[in-house]
């Protein structure tokens, strides 16, 4: 990997010090601030033994603490995991790791302490992360600093940068989506906004009072801020990723003036792939977009695969990521995804994906949220099955009416379950294993 400078904290302090670089519950602190805190972080980890490609574990909630926490680990070469919101208990961590919790940066914080540039290779792992655990138990992904580097300068081409820039985060920050907006902001020397978990009422405040000028979510939480009223045309952009998202809720967005790129990755290309460009984000409704700068994107046999500086090196296999996602690629090298190849439902010898049936449920007044996945069955060997959470009661035969007038005859459902909710991950990705 072309080397490339890791000390991007101590560049923004110096070029960007009284800009403010992080924001959560009350607090804030500029670069300046944040290199000097950082550094007393560094400091105490190593009084307690932690070196060069030790591992350090977060565990606190988001927040401005958290945040310093992680450029405090960096600073002090470590590779840094953070804790889901639920704790420690049952998170896989690698052997030996030193965990810093709330008391435990809130004293190291208070040191005021001196500590050096320090700047990694860019081949040498930064984070470690977990996957999101939609097909199975997550696995942990070592990422590089050259990962980070790499992602940050593929989305800032692509998405372009302010000087103003602030990018709320109100995703988990155990999950490569949450974790890359901090990262990400202090590479650009620019602010991230930190909220402990998404409530639909404290984001749509914060873009009613314009902080936000980017703002990174899950198709789940633009449903609820579209159903909350919220100024979704504040912000600059909104980058919405994590999993499929209807042409109906994407052109209401727009409809109300939003600029919504949707975007398309993965934690082992250390988020994202393909993103949208803001100027075509309402030309090509339900693409992800075209590849970020450095990154290549093919097919093989309808699965996507990957490979470019993003792409953590253990998850290369032949010299590509293979996904495990099924997609194609059109004329002009845009990405259209259509979901997880194991998703893939084979109904009476026909290919069904779960993601037209659900687009074309969606589109009923009466379906809130809605999951489609194949349940064993010993005539159609797997069974269409919709998963409703209904909005105003409609019934099953109505929903399977609704389906026909949409979908080809293999593709309408075969059966239809009232839920009061569909199972998620923390991030809000579906877990669909889970609802057969």
């Amino acid at each position: 990997m072309q080397e490339a400078p890791t000390d991007w904290l101590d560049h923004s302090a110096r070029a960007h010090p009284d800009t403010i670089a992080l924001l959560g519950d009350g607090e804030s602190l500029d670069y300046e601030q944040l290199r000097g805190e950082a550094g007393s972080v560094a400091a105490a980890l190593a009084d307690a033994g932690v070196g060069i490609g030790d591992p350090v574990a977060i565990d606190l909630p988001a927040g401005v603490p958290h945040a310093v926490a992680l450029h405090g680990s960096i600073l002090a070469g470590a590779i840094v995991q953070s804790m889901p919101p639920s704790g420690r208990d049952g998170v896989d961590v690698a052997p030996g790791t030193t965990y810093l919790d709330e008391a435990w940066v809130a004293r190291a914080r208070a040191r005021r302490e001196p500590w050096p540039s320090f700047s990694r290779h860019p081949a040498l792992p930064l984070t470690r992360v977990l996957s999101s655990g939609t097909s199975g138990t997550p696995k942990p992904v070592l990422l590089t600093a050259g990962n980070h580097l790499w992602s940050a300068l593929g989305s800032a081409l692509n998405l372009g940068v302010e000087r103003d820039d602030r990018w709320l985060c109100c995703l988990p920050l155990n999950h490569v989506g949450g974790l890359a907006i901090l990262i990400r902001s202090a590479i650009y020397g620019t602010g991230a906004m930190i909220q402990s978990g998404f409530d639909v009422d404290r984001v749509a405040t914060t873009l009613e009072d314009g902080c936000a000028t980017v703002v990174s979510l899950v198709p789940t939480q633009l449903v609820r801020l579209l159903d909350a009223g919220a100024a979704v045309d504040d912000p600059r952009l909104l980058l919405i990723g994590g999993g499929p998202v209807s042409a109906e809720v994407l052109e209401e967005a727009i409809g109300r003036g939003a600029t919504v790129v949707q975007t398309y990755g993965l934690t082992e290309a250390c988020s994202q792939v393909c993103t949208l460009g803001p100027a075509e984000a309402s030309d090509r409704v339900g693409s992800a977009g075209r590849p970020l700068p450095g990154t290549e994107v093919r097919i093989d046999d309808g699965e996507i695969l990957v490979r470019g500086p993003t792409v953590a090196p253990a998850a290369l296999a032949d010299g590509w990521l293979h996904t495990g996602d099924l997609g194609s690629l059109d004329d002009e090298g845009y990405l259209w995804v259509d979901g997880r190849r194991e998703d893939l439902i084979v109904s009476g010898g026909e290919n069904v994906r779960p993601h037209r049936v659900e687009a074309a449920l969606l589109a009923h007044p009466g379906v809130a949220e809605v999951a489609v996945a194949g349940r064993d069955d010993r005539e159609w060997g797997q069974l269409v099955t919709a998963f409703v959470v209904s909005a105003d009661d409609p019934g099953a035969d109505e929903l399977i009416e609704h389906a026909r007038a949409h979908l080809a005859p293999h593709e309408v459902p075969k059966a239809i379950e009232f839920v009061a909710e569909l199972p998620r991950t923390g991030s809000g990705k579906l877990q669909r294993r889970l609802l057969v």
